[in-house]
C-alpha cells in the first residue's frame, strides 16, 4: 500500500442533513470517484476553521476527504492506493 499526500481541492456530491454530511461521489483530475462506503468520520480545526473529515471508499482504493465549512470547499486529503 502507498499512502500519498494530495490537498487538492475537489468537486464532491454530497448530501446535507442538518450537520450530518454524506459525500456520495468526488471528482478529482476530470475523473469521478463514486463513494462506496463512508469508513471513517471526524472533526477537526486548522485555526479557526472547522473541517470535516472522510474516509472513503471506491472499493479500490482509500481516501480522505474534508470539507472546509469556513471556505465552503472540498479537498482530497490523501489517497492509499491498494
Amino acid at each position: 500500500m502507498e499512502l500519498k499526500e494530495v490537498n487538492a481541492i475537489i468537486k464532491v456530491g454530497a448530501v446535507f442533513r442538518g450537520s450530518n454530511i454524506q459525500p456520495q461521489w468526488f471528482i478529482w483530475e476530470n475523473r469521478k470517484y463514486q463513494i462506496k462506503e463512508i469508513n471513517y468520520t471526524w472533526r477537526d480545526r486548522r485555526g479557526a476553521e472547522e473541517l470535516f473529515c472522510f474516509a472513503v471508499t471506491d472499493d479500490i482504493n482509500n481516501y480522505e476527504i474534508s470539507f472546509n465549512a469556513k471556505r465552503v470547499n472540498w479537498l482530497l486529503d490523501k489517497v492509499c492506493t491498494a
